[in-house]
């Protein structure tokens, strides 16, 4: 039963109706929560400049499964483009302590000690992990020639 209201609320997403994903997400969450109805409704939130409604679906995906990685990585980013840095950074660095590294995440935490001044650590982190990968992910941000300069 849950599965198949996700699978509508999930092509209604894709579909662009926003609405009606919000309604389906919702009764999936009324007969079992999960990280991932809770992540998807943050996620339909978000398309619809909801924002302080989608923190709070990224948190409760989180508060479901801690280890749910990409909720933590959807409210960083949404942080980031609200221009929350601090926020955007203790989220990545809560994620850091519980999985390996990857390139968005270094390159998400780079982006926020870019913006919050913290220059000597954008640097450092960085240079701990330079990569091809991590370069393209700084480049897509638009401060990978910054971030060379401080170099």
């Amino acid at each position: 039963m849950i599965e198949e209201i996700f699978e509508k609320a999930l092509r209604a997403s894709k579909e662009n109706r926003l609405e009606e994903a919000e309604n389906l997400y919702k009764e999936c969450l009324k007969i079992h929560q999960t990280p991932e109805v809770w992540n998807n409704l943050g996620n339909v939130y978000a398309r619809m400049e909801r924002y302080a409604e989608a923190i709070e679906c990224y948190r409760r995906s989180i508060d479901c499964d801690p280890t749910f990685t990409i909720a933590h990585t959807n409210l960083a980013s949404l942080l980031i483009n609200l221009e929350r840095f601090a926020e955007a950074r203790l989220v990545l660095l809560s994620l850091l302590n519980k999985e390996q590294p990857n390139e968005q995440t270094l390159a998400m935490l780079i982006v926020c000690d870019l913006a919050l001044n913290n220059l000597a650590e954008a640097v450092s982190l960085y240079k701990k992990n330079a990569s091809e990968a991590l370069n393209k992910e700084l480049s897509e941000y638009g401060v990978l020639e910054k971030l060379l300069e401080l170099s």
